[in-house]
């Protein structure tokens, strides 16, 4: 994992700004990996959030606080769990980006969704524009019936079921629920954890911190964006102390 500066962050934040909140993520990790461009989006999701987990364990600490609403009364919710905590097991996880599968009567490979999947298909108009995006783009006739019939982009309910289910299991990683109870009317619920999304919050409320450092200490010093960057941001404390006292 690459080490990167305050300015490079904010540089890095700044460029991939205009991107689609998954690729935006994903664009951060190709940088944090030194990978090409497109590394990341291309990955199965849940390896893509076994990184995203990584990398919010090194730049924030291993404990992620959360904030949840109860469906029922309102009551508000403080979480604090550990990283580890929501990460699958590797021997569990899995490492096969495809699997295949007998679906009304069709033997069929089924690659692994990965972000630009999911990002096309939450465009889509409705739930089942988004299930015939999904099945176009990530399933296929085994080699020996490609002759036979084109790929099929309607599957029984049962198929399909059974199509979700097999996904799960081969990649468990990419989608976490929490089991929730509220202490006010004890009302049980799940809920879905994104990591993607709450590691560019984390990032955004850092930046704006960032950003109003540079600000206090340029304000009170004259220095440059660059040279209170390259303080340590143990030093840069110190200084804003006496800026601010």
């Amino acid at each position: 994992m690459a080490s990167l500066s305050s300015a490079d962050w904010l540089d890095l934040l700044d460029s991939s700004h205009g991107l689609p909140p998954p690729l935006r993520a994903c664009a951060l990790l190709d940088r944090v990996w030194q990978a090409e461009p497109g590394w990341a989006a291309s990955l199965p999701l849940g390896q893509r959030d076994r990184q995203l987990l990584e990398l919010q364990q090194a730049l924030f600490g291993p404990q992620l606080e959360l904030l949840a609403a109860c469906p029922r009364c309102g009551e508000r919710l403080e979480l604090a769990l550990q990283v580890p905590e929501l990460m699958v097991p590797e021997q569990a996880s899995g490492s096969a980006e495809a699997l295949t599968l007998e679906l009304d009567g069709r033997l069929l490979r089924c690659r692994l969704p990965d972000s630009r999947d999911l990002w096309d298909a939450a465009q889509q108009a409705d739930e089942g524009q988004a299930r015939a995006l999904l099945m176009e783009r990530c399933l296929q006739l085994s080699e020996q019936d490609q002759a036979e019939a084109a790929v099929p982009l309607a599957l029984s309910e049962d198929a399909v079921q059974r199509l979700s289910a097999a996904l799960s299991d081969a990649d468990p990683q990419a989608h976490t629920e929490l089991a929730l109870q509220c202490p006010a009317c004890g009302h049980g619920w799940s809920e879905g954890f994104d990591i993607a999304s709450h590691l560019l919050s984390a990032l955004a409320s850092w930046s704006e911190r960032c950003l109003d450092q540079v600000h206090l200490l340029a304000r009170a010093y004259g220095w440059s964006e660059a040279q209170v960057l390259a303080l340590s941001p143990g030093r840069r404390a110190r200084y804003l102390e006496r800026v601010l006292a």
